[in-house]
């Protein structure tokens, strides 16, 4: 793949073999470090200078979604003299580093287990400045699987055993033992766990193959039928109050794939009509071909006042474990 004739090199791993009698095995520790936090390794021209600048702009930017403002990733400086020895266990790495050649590395596993890093490199602080905002979407991408997957890890240590989605609806998906079913119907399924200030949700329910029209916005049909769904399936805490879309925040879609099939990914607020509630939410509509139906698995956070980012990743890691 060719960015404006920068190369980028993905580096899946390394495997060594040889014959039995002289064959190793490389072990690498286990990485260490706390979800959505990056450790960026530069020296301190590059981190107080435009190179800094950007990933704090890039990586560090907003989440998209959210009703107040949290960065996608925590940011922390460590010298490129330092990164040695116990500090190369940390599980995410961005490296910004002066060399002659130009572009973004991908390492996986390079010092510990499981590890990401991120390299950018160019001769001086502004082409490297350059690199990050021209790679952002890959890099934030790269960052955002990573994790995902560890989120996935973690959750898969206590896994909750009930068996409503797979009856109801035909798939799965792993989510933690805190979650409790809150309602089901024949193709419907509300799950949430209760928070000190609120509460962490997600549902799952099917459409029809003929209720999104692709030759119309896609966009807009899922707002409707995520309200639809909200009013008859999501009550509030007054009488005659529901879930719908906040209509103050534009959504966002992006194309997704989940379970290997076609999917929508929309990221906005929600609100309950008739009252005072709001939070953000992710929803996923995925076309499940073999059924000729949609899919639409949806998480959304009440959390008044408290940061919401990590209940988000919860969410999304659980969701985009869905097997159809």
């Amino acid at each position: 793949m060719n960015y404006r004739g920068l190369s980028i090199l993905v580096i899946l791993g390394l495997l060594s073999c040889g014959n039995d009698s002289t064959k190793t095995t490389d072990i690498k520790p286990l990485s260490s470090g706390k979800l959505s936090n990056i450790t960026v390794v530069a020296d301190i021209d590059l981190w107080e200078g435009a190179s800094g600048s950007a990933a704090r702009q890039t990586v560090g930017g907003d989440l998209y979604g959210l009703p107040q403002d949290e960065p996608m990733f925590d940011l922390h400086y460590m010298p490129q003299k330092v990164f040695s020895g116990f500090t190369r266990k940390n599980r995410t790495v961005l490296m910004l580093l002066q060399s002659d050649s130009v572009g973004v590395t991908i390492v996986n596993d390079a010092y510990a287990k499981p590890q990401t890093l991120v390299e950018v490199s160019g001769p001086n602080d502004q082409a490297i400045a350059m690199q990050l905002n021209l790679n952002k979407d890959l890099i934030i991408r790269v960052f955002q699987e990573s994790e995902v997957a560890e989120k996935q890890r973690q959750i898969a240590k206590s896994l909750n055993k009930d068996k409503s989605i797979f009856k109801n609806l035909g798939l799965t998906l792993n989510f933690p033992s805190a979650y409790r079913i809150a309602s089901t119907d024949d193709s419907f399924v509300w799950a949430r766990r209760d928070i000190e200030s609120g509460s962490v949700n997600f549902i799952i329910y099917e459409l029809n193959k003929d209720r999104i029209d692709l030759n119309a916005p896609i966009l807009e049909q899922i707002i409707a039928i995520r309200d639809s769904v909200g009013e008859k399936q999501i009550p509030g805490p007054v009488e005659g109050s529901y879930m719908i879309t906040e209509k103050a925040y534009a959504p966002q879609l992006k194309t997704a794939e989940i379970a290997g099939h076609k999917a929508y990914e929309t990221r906005s607020t929600w609100e309950l009509a008739n009252a005072f509630m709001a939070g953000p939410f992710v929803n996923y509509t995925i076309y499940d071909p073999k059924n000729s139906r949609w899919i639409v698995a949806e998480g959304f956070v009440l959390a008044p006042s408290k940061e919401k980012r990590d209940y988000m990743l919860e969410l999304e890691a659980i969701l985009k474990s869905i097997k159809i």
